[in-house]
C-alpha cells in the first residue's frame, strides 16, 4: 500500500511540477466553459437541462486532456530510462500500473471540475435562472458518469502509452483510442446492421441521460470492468517487460 501511495504521489506531483500542467488548466477551463456558454447561447430556448450542455462539452475536449495527461505516462518513463531503474526496487507491476493510473486521474478530476463554475456564473448572471433552478441531484449524477468515463478513458490511455516508447505515438494512439471507446455504441451498430442494442456502451447516451438524473447501474458496470480489463492488460504487458 505504501508503494502504491508514494507512486500515485510522485505521479501526481510530476504534473503539479511542470508549468505546462498550469497551462493545460487554463487553457481546458477557458475551452470548455466557451464551448458551454456557445451552446447556451445559440440554444435560446433551453430545449435541454444546462446540466447535459456542461457535461457534453466537458466530454468534447476531455478527449484532448485525456491524451495530453496519459501519452506520457510510460512512454517518457521507457524513453529516458527510468521505467528500468523503476522496475528494479521492490514494488510489484501493478503497484506501478495503479499508482500511475491513480495520479494520472487525480489530476484529470481536478483540471475537469472547476468547470462547473461556469455553470454557477451563468445562473448568477442570468435575469430568469435562480440558483434553485438547477437540480443538484442531475449535477452530482452527472459527475458520477463523467469520473467514471474518465477512469476508462485513462485506462485505456495507460495501455497505450505503455505500448510505445516515442510520446507522438502515443498521443496519436491514444487520441484514436479515446475517441474508439466514445464511438464504440456507433461502430457496433455499423457493424450489427442495427440488430444490436448498444444502449448500455454508448458513452454520449450515459451523459446525456446521467446529467438529466436518470440513474442507472448497468451503465456503470461497463465502465468499472472496462477500467478493470484495461488495467489488468496494462499490469500483463509491464509483467512481460521482466522476462525479455
Amino acid at each position: 500500500m505504501r508503494n502504491f501511495l508514494t507512486i500515485w504521489f510522485r505521479e501526481l506531483s510530476a504534473c503539479f511540477l511542470s508549468p505546462v500542467a498550469y497551462v493545460l488548466m487554463v487553457v481546458f477551463l477557458a475551452v470548455t466553459s466557451a464551448t458551454f456558454l456557445l451552446d447556451i447561447t445559440q440554444d435560446a430556448a433551453l430545449d435541454q437541462p444546462l446540466t447535459v450542455t456542461l457535461f457534453e462539452s466537458i466530454l468534447v475536449w476531455l478527449t484532448i486532456l485525456v491524451t495530453v495527461v496519459c501519452m506520457r505516462l510510460f512512454a517518457e518513463e521507457k524513453r529516458s530510462g527510468t521505467l528500468e531503474t523503476l522496475m528494479t526496487v521492490p514494488v510489484t507491476e501493478a503497484q506501478i500500473v495503479l499508482g500511475k493510473y491513480a495520479g494520472a486521474l487525480s489530476f484529470l478530476l481536478l483540471v475537469t471540475f472547476p468547470v462547473a463554475i461556469t455553470l454557477l456564473l451563468v445562473v448568477a448572471v442570468s435575469p430568469v435562472l435562480q440558483l434553485g433552478d438547477l437540480d443538484g441531484g442531475a449535477l452530482l449524477s452527472g459527475g458520477l458518469i463523467l469520473i467514471l468515463v474518465s477512469s476508462l478513458l485513462v485506462a485505456v490511455g495507460l495501455l497505450v502509452s505503455l505500448l510505445t516508447r516515442n510520446q507522438i505515438i502515443a498521443a496519436i494512439c491514444c487520441f484514436c483510442a479515446v475517441w474508439g471507446v466514445l464511438l464504440f455504441g456507433w461502430i457496433v451498430t455499423i457493424i450489427s446492421g442495427g440488430g444490436f442494442s448498444t444502449t448500455y456502451v454508448t458513452v454520449t447516451d450515459h451523459i446525456r441521460d446521467f446529467s438529466r438524473g436518470m440513474l442507472d447501474s448497468r451503465p456503470l458496470v461497463f465502465y468499472i470492468l472496462g477500467s478493470a480489463l484495461f488495467l489488468f492488460a496494462s499490469v500483463r504487458v509491464l509483467e512481460s517487460r521482466r522476462w525479455r
